[in-house]
């Protein structure tokens, strides 16, 4: 919606502070829009504005609302409460509640009601700079994303109770932890605006529950192979950091630890590596921890269609084919319809393999969001 940059501004007792400052614009009792400069207070309850403000709008204080408001150790002041229309940017003027005070030195405060209860204000310190957008979650939103991390602590919290086999519980523990970063993302996007990139954070997701799917299908053997993967992820990267030109593939080469790690990646690499061969290339290792590729595990899982319409599409979004490259967006349904189905899918699966008991609520839930 807007972006301000902080104002430097000198205090009585602790020399000069950046302080956050939004320029909006107030409209008068005419209609016409007047600039006006406001420090942001989220602790300030209302906004605040000083009499000859209100004269400036054409407001005749004393018919608005009388109160009485104190700052912290003064006297009370007395207010007139009075609705006004405040544009941000280009948006649509949006009426909020002023508090116009009866004295002339007070600041010019942007407070919690109609605007920091309505809006999302972020103060970036790194920036020196305040955004303020229109909320990431609405209600409906809200509640669904509060219902679904308390779905997640449930089964977390009762993770140990229900102990898989291992290595299950382990590989569960792991593809949870990523999924849970994935979320984390697609809402840190979305938190910013920036949704136009949450189908990365979805593609990654569905591979992420398709996986695990297929693991649960064998749930010991698969999960065996998922982690010992590991050594052939690490040879394979060690050797590379190792041939990188510059500084960092300088001080790997030149590591005083290279020797005995090399020493040990290569024994854990060579004592694995014959479960990983290619079935029809015995000199060489598999790209996965699974046999073949995505599009045939999805389809393994009945996931097929779902890999062509959406994995298709993102990753061609993500590879900046031509076509794609032409959307300002991709399709997505953001949270709801494209990041909550793949989780809900990991924790639906694990709450069953574990036997964990959740309510009825919350179990239909997940089978609801798993089916996208």
């Amino acid at each position: 919606m807007a972006t301000f940059a902080w104002k430097n501004r000198p205090t009585r007792h602790f020399g000069e502070q950046w302080c956050p400052y939004a320029d909006v614009r107030l409209a008068d009792a005419s209609g016409r829009l007047r600039d006006f400069s406001f420090q942001i207070d989220t602790g300030a309850i209302v906004s605040l504005l000083p009499q000859p403000a209100a004269e400036l709008l054409g407001i005749d204080l004393q018919k608005g609302q009388p109160i009485e408001l104190t700052s912290v150790g003064g006297a009370p002041v007395k207010c007139f409460v009075h609705q006004v229309p405040v544009q941000f940017g280009k948006e649509e003027p949006q009426p909020v509640r002023f508090a116009f005070a009866m004295a002339d030195r007070v600041p010019h405060l942007l407070g919690r009601v109609d605007l920091l209860d309505r809006l999302q204000i972020d103060l970036d310190a790194s920036l020196e700079e305040t955004r303020i957008t229109a909320p990431w979650l609405n209600e409906r939103e809200r509640v669904l994303w509060r219902h679904f991390i308390a779905v997640e602590a449930t089964i977390i919290g009762k993770w140990q109770q229900h102990p898989l086999p291992e290595p299950v519980d382990e590989a569960a523990r792991r593809f949870l932890n990523r999924a849970d970063q994935l979320v984390a993302a697609g809402a840190g996007l979305m938190k910013l605006h920036l949704d136009f990139e949450l189908p990365l954070v979805i593609r990654s997701l569905f591979e992420l529950s398709v996986q695990f799917e297929y693991l649960m299908k064998d749930p010991v053997l698969r999960a065996t192979l998922y982690l010992e993967y590991k050594h052939v992820t690490k040879f394979r990267m060690m050797q590379a950091w190792t041939n990188l030109p510059g500084e960092f593939g300088n001080r790997v080469r030149n590591s005083s630890f290279r020797k005995n790690g090399e020493q040990r990646n290569r024994l854990e690499y060579e004592r694995v590596k014959q479960t990983y061969m290619m079935r029809n290339d015995a000199n060489r290792v598999r790209s996965h921890w699974y046999a073949g590729n995505l599009k045939q595990l999805a389809a393994k899982v009945d996931r097929g269609a779902e890999y062509d319409a959406i994995y298709g599409l993102y990753s061609a979004w993500a590879h900046g084919d031509s076509w794609t490259s032409e959307m300002l967006h991709a399709p997505h349904g953001k949270l709801w319809a494209g990041v909550f189905p793949y989780w809900a899918r990991l924790l639906i699966r694990i709450a069953d393999a574990k036997k964990i008991i959740l309510s009825g609520e919350a179990y239909e839930s997940l089978v609801i969001c798993a089916k996208g």
